[in-house]
C-alpha cells in the first residue's frame, strides 16, 4: 500500500501537465514511479520550472476551480527574489497547518481563533493596516520613527495574543521598545519567528523585550509548513505535512548528518502539487529513536537572510523596501516580474538584476519601479537596471540571495 508521499507523486504525474512533461523528458513511464522503492527515480522539480509553468502547474482535477478563481491564492517572492503564486484547495491548506497549530498549542496555548499580528511587504490599495477576522496585517512601508509609533499604538489597541514576525522586523520592534522605553504589549504571549536566518541571541532578546515565549518555524508558501524549532538550531520535521529530503548537487539522497540541498514534497496540496521540489535552502537531517517512534530533525545551514541597505551617514533601512515596488507591480499586472536581485554596489549605487515577462517592457518596469519606490531615502541613490532573459543560476550553495550588500562582503 502506497503512503501519502507516493500517492501525491502519482497524483502529480497523472494530472499535472508540467509533471507529465518532466516524466517524458526523463524517458520514464508512470509505472516507473508507482512503487515506494522507486521513489529516488522520480525526477527533481526546480523552482524556475514552477515559476514559468503558469496554469500547467495546476492539476487537471482543479482547473475548473482555478478558472473560477475559487482556489486559495498565496504568494511568495522568497529570499531568491523569484516571484511565485501558489494555489491551494482551502481544505488541503487547513489540513497542512494542523501539525503546526498543534505545536503552537503545546508551546503557548495558541489557538487559530486567537488574535494575531503580522507584517506584509505591501498591502492592496497602499493600505497601512488591514483587519481580517482575528488578524491585524501591517504594511512594512515607511518604517520611520513616526510610523513605528503608529504601528505600536495600533498593536496595543488591537491586543494580539501572538505575532508572526520575520527576524529583522522583530529586531526593529525590539530597538523601538528599548529606545522609546515603552511597555511591552501586555496581551502578547507568543512570538513566532520565520523566514530568515535566526540567531539564538535574537530569540533571547525578543523574549526578554516582550516578556513572552518565542519559537521559530520553518515553512514555505509552497507547502505551508516543514518544521518547528526544538532548540540547538534544529527543527523537528512535521512529517504529516511535508516530506523533506537532503540531496547532493547530483540529485542523490544524502545520509543523515551530511549537508546538502533541501527538496520537499507537499503531502496535502493536490491543486498545485509540489513533488521533490528544490526549496533553495541547504541543511542536514538527523534521526533519533524515541519511545514514540523515529523523529527526524532538520538543521538549516543557510536559511533566508534579510540584509540592510546602508544609507549615507551610517543609517540603514530594511532591504525589503527594494522589494516593495516589485510586489506592487506583480499585484497590478499579475506577476510580470519573475525574478529580481538587488545589489548595493557602493554608498550611492544599487544595481537591480531583473527577469521580466516578455510582454512587459523594460521601460515600463523602470518607470513603475521608480514611481513606487520611497523617494525619501531613494533619492540619494543611483539605480542601475540590468535585464536578463533567463532566471539567474543558483550558486554552488544552492541559493542565490535576492539582496547582496557588497559594502559588507
Amino acid at each position: 500500500m502506497k503512503n501519502r508521499r507516493e500517492e501525491m507523486a502519482v497524483h502529480a504525474y497523472s494530472t499535472v501537465p508540467i509533471y507529465k512533461k518532466l516524466l517524458e523528458q526523463n524517458n520514464l513511464e508512470l509505472e516507473d514511479i508507482l512503487l515506494p522503492e522507486n521513489w529516488e527515480r522520480i525526477p527533481l522539480m526546480e523552482k524556475k520550472n514552477i515559476v514559468l509553468g503558469g496554469s500547467k502547474t495546476i492539476s487537471e482535477n482543479y482547473l475548473a476551480l482555478f478558472a473560477m478563481d475559487k482556489l486559495l491564492k498565496t504568494h511568495t517572492s522568497g529570499s531568491t527574489g523569484t516571484s511565485l503564486d501558489v494555489f491551494w484547495d482551502m481544505a488541503d491548506y487547513q489540513n497542512s497547518l494542523l501539525p503546526l497549530w498543534m505545536e503552537r498549542w503545546k508551546t503557548a496555548r495558541i489557538h487559530p481563533r486567537d488574535r494575531v499580528c503580522f507584517f506584509n511587504t505591501v498591502l492592496e490599495n497602499n493600505c497601512q493596516f488591514v483587519f481580517s477576522k482575528n488578524a491585524m496585517i501591517i504594511s512594512k512601508s515607511n518604517m520611520d520613527e513616526e510610523r513605528l509609533l503608529e504601528i505600536y499604538g495600533q498593536m496595543e489597541k488591537f491586543a494580539p495574543k501572538w505575532a508572526l514576525l520575520h527576524p529583522s522586523m522583530a529586531l526593529l520592534l525590539c530597538d523601538f521598545v528599548e529606545r522609546r522605553k515603552v511597555e511591552p504589549i501586555s496581551s502578547l504571549e507568543y512570538i513566532e519567528l520565520t523566514g530568515e536566518m535566526i540567531l539564538e541571541s535574537l530569540k533571547k532578546r525578543v523574549s526578554e523585550t516582550f516578556s513572552c515565549t518565542v519559537r521559530c518555524h520553518y515553512g514555505a508558501m509552497e507547502v505551508s509548513t516543514m518544521g518547528y524549532e526544538t532548540g540547538n538550531g534544529r527543527y523537528r520535521l512535521l512529517e504529516s505535512s511535508t516530506y523533506v529530503e537532503i540531496l547532493d548537487d547530483n540529485g542523490q539522497v544524502l545520509p543523515d548528518g551530511e549537508a546538502g540541498n533541501i527538496y520537499i514534497t507537499s503531502l496535502h496540496n493536490h491543486a498545485m502539487p509540489i513533488v521533490r521540489y528544490g526549496i533553495g535552502d541547504c541543511g542536514e537531517i538527523y534521526t533519533e529513536k524515541t519511545d514514540a517512534g523515529t523523529v527526524r530533525y532538520l538543521e538549516l545551514l543557510r536559511a533566508r537572510k534579510n540584509d540592510w541597505v546602508l544609507l549615507p551617514g551610517g543609517k540603514h533601512i530594511m532591504a525589503d523596501m527594494l522589494l516593495k515596488p516589485v510586489e506592487v507591480l506583480n499585484t497590478i499586472y499579475e506577476t510580470v516580474v519573475y525574478q529580481v536581485q538587488a545589489i548595493q554596489k557602493g554608498d550611492g549605487k544599487i544595481q537591480l538584476n531583473v527577469v521580466l515577462d516578455s510582454e512587459f517592457s523594460e521601460e515600463e518596469f523602470i518607470q513603475g519601479y521608480m514611481n513606487i519606490l520611497d523617494e525619501k531615502w531613494a533619492k540619494g541613490f543611483l539605480f542601475e537596471f540590468v535585464f536578463h532573459e533567463n532566471l539567474f543560476p543558483a550558486p554552488a550553495t544552492g541559493k542565490l540571495g535576492w539582496f547582496q550588500n557588497e559594502l559588507l562582503s
